[in-house]
C-alpha cells in the first residue's frame, strides 16, 4: 500500500440521448407506454400526473454523499441535488412532466468520484448503478431495433454471475431488488463486476470480473465479445462480512488510544501477514507493525499536520478477487470520510482476505507492491485569441526496485488471449533507486523499447510509457478493453531479462490497471474542466514580485461529470515537479467545490507580465484514470503557439 493525497468531487453528468435510452431500457424496467409494452421498440413520451419514484443508488456500496438529478423528456429538470441516504436509498420524488425520465447520480464509489445514469418510464422503483448507466451508454447511439438485443446480450454475459447472486436470468436492473451494502443478491452482482464505458467510434461498455474470470465487451448496436466465468470457490465467500470488518477499522478512528487498543483496536482486524509499504521504504510486516504504522498515519495525516481522528471507513468498493491462495485475497477500496464529510483516498492496492471464518485487512494486495494506472493529460492555452490544445496520455508502471531484482516485463492481452508486450523495466545506474525505470528506444525520448536487448533507461523512477498519437498507441488501449484490464508483470534477476526472480514463490503476478487511456480521437471529450473567463484573465495577468506573497481565485466548470479534482497548483516555469520553486502556490479542493483561492509564495525570480505561468487542475475520472489539466498563459509567446 502506497499512502496518497486527499481525492474527491465532479460535477454532474450531461444528458443522454433519452427517447433511444429509454427503448433500450424498456427491457429491464417497467413501463406504462403501450408501444414499449408492446415490445415495438420506440416509446412514446407521454404527460403523466405527478406520482412517486423511489429507488438505490449503488456500486456494490452505497455510492457515499450521493446526489441525484432527475430530468424529464423534454429537458425540464425535476428535482435537482436531491441528497441520497447512506444507505444508497432515496424516496418521494414526485414524478411530472413527460416520461422517460433519466436520473443521473453523482458520488463516491469508495474514493473515486463517479456519475451514473439510469431512465425509468413510470413512478415506482428507479435504481442507478453501474449496469443500469452501461445499457444507457450502449442505447444512447444504438438503433431501437438494436437496443433490445444489446440489453440481453449484457445479460448472457453475465449469467453465471446472476446465478451465483441468485437472480433469474431476465433480471431487471433499473426495477430490482436492491440493498445496497447487502453484499448480496443484486449488490453481489454489482460487487462481482467492474464497469468502464468510452467511445471508439461508437459508445462501448467493458465489464471486468471481481470473482473470476473472462472479459465482456459491448458496443451500442448489439456487438458483443466474451463472457464472464465464476471461479468455483467464489459461491461460499460471503461478501456481507466485508461490512463488519470496515466498521471495525473505523471503531479504531475514534482517537489515539482507541486505536492503539490491544482487545479492540486496529491490530484485531489485520491479517496474520498483514504488510504496508509506505513510501519507498520497506514494507511494515505484521498486524503489529501494520497496526502502529497506521495508527501513526491517521494520528498525523497525510500532512503530517492533520490528524485524521474522528473520521470513519468509507463501506468499500471490491477489486478483483485471487483464489489460488491457501485463503481469498480481494482488493478493496480504502477511504476515509472526515468529521466534515470529505472523502479521501488514503492508499491504492489494498486488500482483505477472508481465512478463518472472518474478513482481515492484509494491506498491501501482493507481497510486491507494483501499481499500473492511466494518465492523461491536456495543456490549454488561455491569453490568446485562439485556444490552443495539446493532449498527452500514458501507461505508469511503478515497480519497486527489490533488492536482486533487474528487469519486469509488462504485457497484456488481445482480443484473441495472446501476450503482447507492453514494455520493459530495468534499473538505472549503479545506485539505489526506489523503482525500475522504462527502457527506452534511446536516451532522449520517450519512446518505449519492446525488445530487452536493445534500449537504455533516461532517468531514476522513470515509470512513465508515452502512448503515441494514433494507430500505434489505439492498439495498446484497444486490447485492453477487449482482451482484459489486467497486465502480467513478470520478473527478473538479469538485466537481459530470462532468469525468472521469484518473491515467495512467484515470478509473476497479475495486476489490475487503474483506468485505460481512450483512443486518440476520444481525448478531447474527457471531462475536462473549463476555467471561467474571470479565471483565465487573472491568470494571464498574474504578476508576483520576488518572494513576494499573492493569491490566485481560481473557478471552473465541468461539461460533462465524472471526474474528481482534488488538488490545484499554480506554477511559474514549465518544470514544476512538487519540490520545485517554481511551484509558487498549491491547495487541495474539498469535494463538491467549483473554486479554490489559492495562496501564493514567490521565490526569489519575479513573475514579470510577460513571462510563464500555469495553473493546474489535477484529479482522477470514475474508473480512476489521473485527468491533469494545465492552463497556460504566456504573453511573451506569438499567439497560437504552445507554452514552453
Amino acid at each position: 500500500m502506497t499512502l496518497n493525497r486527499r481525492t474527491s468531487r465532479a460535477m454532474p453528468v450531461a444528458r443522454i440521448a433519452l427517447v433511444m435510452a429509454a427503448s433500450a431500457l424498456s427491457a429491464c424496467s417497467s413501463s406504462t407506454d403501450p408501444a414499449a409494452s408492446a415490445g415495438t421498440g420506440a416509446a412514446t413520451p407521454a404527460s403523466v400526473e405527478a406520482s412517486t419514484l423511489a429507488g438505490t443508488v449503488a456500486v456494490g456500496a452505497p455510492m457515499s454523499g450521493a446526489t441525484l438529478k432527475i430530468v424529464d423528456a423534454d429537458g425540464v429538470v425535476v428535482v435537482s441535488g436531491l441528497a441520497v441516504g447512506a444507505d444508497g436509498r432515496y424516496a418521494g420524488v414526485a414524478l411530472t412532466g413527460k416520461a422517460p425520465w433519466t436520473l443521473e447520480a453523482c458520488g463516491h464509489a469508495g474514493s473515486d468520484w463517479t456519475c451514473l445514469s439510469s431512465v425509468v418510464q413510470s413512478a415506482g422503483t428507479g435504481n442507478v448503478t453501474p449496469l443500469t448507466d452501461a445499457v444507457l451508454r450502449l442505447a444512447g447511439s444504438a438503433s431501437a431495433a438494436g437496443a433490445g438485443t444489446v440489453s440481453d446480450a449484457m445479460r448472457a454475459g453475465l449469467a453465471a454471475l446472476l446465478a451465483d447472486a441468485g437472480l433469474p436470468a431476465d433480471f431487471d436492473f433499473v426495477t430490482g431488488a436492491l440493498d445496497a451494502g447487502s453484499r448480496g443478491g443484486y449488490d453481489r452482482l454489482l460487487d462481482a463486476v467492474g464497469v468502464s464505458v468510452g467511445e471508439d467510434g461508437k459508445s462501448f461498455v467493458q465489464i471486468s470480473p471481481r470473482l473470476g474470470s473472462g472479459n465482456l465487451y459491448l458496443e451500442s448496436g448489439g456487438t458483443a465479445m466474451g463472457a464472464l466465468a465464476l471461479d468455483p470457490k467464489a459461491a461460499a465467500l460471503p461478501l456481507a462480512g466485508l461490512e463488519t470488518l470496515f466498521r471495525n477499522m473505523s471503531a479504531s478512528l475514534a482517537g489515539a488510544s482507541a486505536c492503539a487498543a490491544e482487545s479492540t483496536g486496529l491490530r484485531r482486524s489485520l491479517a496474520a501477514d498483514a504488510r504496508l509499504t509506505m513510501g519507498s521504504g520497506a514494507p511494515m510486516v505484521g498486524p503489529d507493525a501494520v497496526a502502529q504504522a497506521l495508527c501513526e498515519y491517521f494520528g498525523s495525516g497525510d500532512d503530517g499536520q492533520s490528524p485524521m481522528w474522528g473520521s470513519t471507513m468509507v463501506s468499500p468498493k471490491l477489486g478483483r478477487c485471487d483464489f489460488s491462495r491457501a485463503a481469498p485475497v480481494c482488493g478493496v477500496s480504502f477511504a476515509l470520510r472526515s468529521p466534515e464529510g470529505e472523502v479521501s483516498a488514503v492508499g491504492a492496492g489494498m486488500g482483505a482476505t477472508y481465512t478463518g471464518g472472518t474478513w482481515r485487512f492484509v494491506g498491501d494486495l501482493d507481497v510486491v507492491a507494483i501499481r499500473a494506472e492511466a494518465k492523461m493529460q491536456r495543456d490549454r492555452r488561455v491569453d490568446g485569441p485562439a485556444v490552443v490544445d495539446q493532449y498527452t496520455r500514458a501507461l505508469a508502471f511503478e515497480v519497486p526496485a527489490l533488492d536482486g531484482l533487474a528487469c519486469a516485463k509488462v504485457s497484456q492481452r488481445d482480443a484473441a488471449g495472446a501476450a503482447v508486450t507492453v514494455g520493459f523495466y530495468k534499473r538505472h545506474g549503479s545506485g539505489t533507486p526506489d523503482r525500475l525505470s522504462l527502457w527506452t528506444q534511446d536516451s532522449f525520448s520517450n519512446l518505449r523499447s519492446v525488445d530487452a536487448a536493445v534500449g537504455t533507461t533516461r532517468s531514476t523512477d522513470d515509470s512513465w510509457i508515452a502512448l503515441p498519437e494514433g494507430a500505434e498507441g489505439d492498439a495498446v488501449i484497444r486490447n485492453f478493453y477487449r482482451g482484459g484490464r489486467t497486465v502480467q508483470v513478470d520478473l527478473y534477476a538479469d538485466a537481459a531479462c530470462t532468469a525468472a526472480f521469484q518473491v515467495d514463490g512467484r515470478s509473476r503476478f497479475e495486476v489490475e490497471v487503474a483506468g485505460v487511456p481512450p483512443v486518440w480521437s476520444a481525448m478531447p471529450s474527457l471531462p475536462w474542466p473549463d476555467l471561467t473567463p474571470a479565471t483565465a484573465s487573472a491568470l494571464k495577468d498574474l504578476v508576483l514580485a520576488g518572494s513576494a506573497t499573492g493569491s490566485l481565485a481560481a473557478a471552473w466548470t465541468l461539461p460533462r461529470g465524472g471526474l474528481g479534482i482534488a488538488e490545484s497548483y499554480v506554477c511559474s516555469e514549465r518544470a514544476c515537479g512538487g519540490d520545485s520553486p517554481a511551484r509558487i502556490g498549491v491547495r487541495t479542493v474539498r469535494p463538491g467545490a467549483a473554486s479554490v483561492t489559492i495562496p501564493l509564495v514567490n521565490s526569489s525570480t519575479p513573475l514579470v507580465a510577460d513571462g510563464f505561468r500555469m495553473l493546474t487542475l489535477g484529479g482522477r475520472n470514475a474508473e480512476g484514470s489521473g485527468l491533469q489539466s494545465n492552463f497556460l498563459a504566456c504573453p511573451g509567446v506569438a499567439p497560437g503557439q504552445g507554452c514552453q
